[in-house]
């Protein structure tokens, strides 16, 4: 129990001289601190989203790939895939059994036999929906995770610049006094620290959730690949 109020105690005590350091710094650096401060929460904001987001994709686009590969009747599939609506790689399969569907049903309709070249030119159009469609979901999930690049790319440039900043005025400070005091030169180191600290707070998450975000849109894009490849060939091995 001593120990539990010991660290909050301490914890109080450096959130105070963390507030007292940032009140007592600088313009520029308050104004880094503030941009440093707005990007880690539009980050947070974005990464709570797409976790949601991909979490949905995931468990959805498993059971499509299930119901996939464990059944051969395309309408069936297609009615089934049609509820899945969060899962990317189900979109994908339905652009391309809707774009089967249409231009076989159009064709027939015309007296056109579907055999030989036809064949080919009905998987080609298939295709061709499938890719815009792969296209437009991995766009969809995307949005967002540009910003999510750019925080942690950007984020601990700032806080270097901040450092770089606070360290130049310690040196100006000691150039003024013509002593390196503790106390002269301290709150310009602290301007420094604060500044680098404040950067890798907004980096760091930002850093592992665009990879991790990078690695499972990897996963939904091959999924949609295989899915259409087995598609394709269903179709010209079928003849129609």
């Amino acid at each position: 129990m001593i120990t539990t109020l010991n660290f909050a105690a301490n914890s109080l005590i450096g959130g105070l001289q963390l507030a007292e350091t940032v009140k007592n710094s600088s313009l520029l650096v308050n104004i880094m601190l503030f941009v440093l401060i707005i990007a880690s929460v539009i980050s947070l904001a974005i990464i709570a989203a797409k976790f949601v987001q991909y979490r949905k994709a995931a468990l959805e686009t498993k059971k499509f790939v299930d119901i996939f590969w464990k059944n051969k009747d395309l309408e069936g599939v297609a009615a089934k895939a049609g509820m899945l609506v969060n899962s990317p790689v189900s979109s994908v399969f339905t652009a391309g059994y809707a774009e089967f569907k249409d231009t076989k049903e159009s064709w027939e309709d015309k007296g056109i036999v579907i055999v030989g070249g036809k064949v080919d030119e009905l998987a080609a159009n298939v295709d061709r929906a499938m890719r815009r469609e792969t296209h437009a979901r991995i766009q969809l999930l995307e949005n967002g995770l540009s910003f999510l690049a750019t925080t942690a790319t950007a984020s601990p440039f700032i806080g270097l610049f901040g450092t770089v900043y606070g360290i130049m005025n310690a040196f100006q400070e000691i150039g003024k006094t013509g002593s390196a005091t503790l106390g002269s030169i301290a709150p310009h180191l602290s301007d420094a620290l604060v500044t680098t600290a404040f950067g890798l707070i907004a980096a760091i998450p930002a850093s592992v959730a665009f990879n991790y975000f990078n690695a499972q849109l990897q996963k939904f894009e091959n999924e949609s690949v295989n899915i259409a490849a087995d598609f394709l060939n269903q179709i010209k091995r079928s003849n129609v």
